[in-house]
């Protein structure tokens, strides 16, 4: 077994399982194209980070706006928050 050889182009050895590139819109490749970023790793790193910022904002607005509420009027006209 110690001398058995594989033919194989180096080039097209894996082209057919090659990852097959999207026709959507690239924001890592425009991160880079503005030099914002200097890779596509860094960028997606970015975008993740943008991700969990506006995930966090949006948990602390919901929970600020689950407390307040209309105010009630009662039956003298007082008006108080439920």
């Amino acid at each position: 077994m110690a001398d058995m050889q594989f033919n194989s182009d180096q080039q097209n050895e894996f082209s057919e399982y090659a990852r097959p590139q999207s026709q959507g819109f690239d924001l890592t490749g425009k991160l880079i194209q503005w030099g914002i970023v200097a890779d596509r790793k860094q960028g997606e790193y970015i975008l993740i980070g943008v991700l969990v910022i506006v995930l966090v904002l949006a948990f602390f607005i919901y929970r600020w706006g689950a407390g307040s509420s209309l105010p009630v009027p009662d039956a003298e006209g007082n008006l108080y928050y439920q």
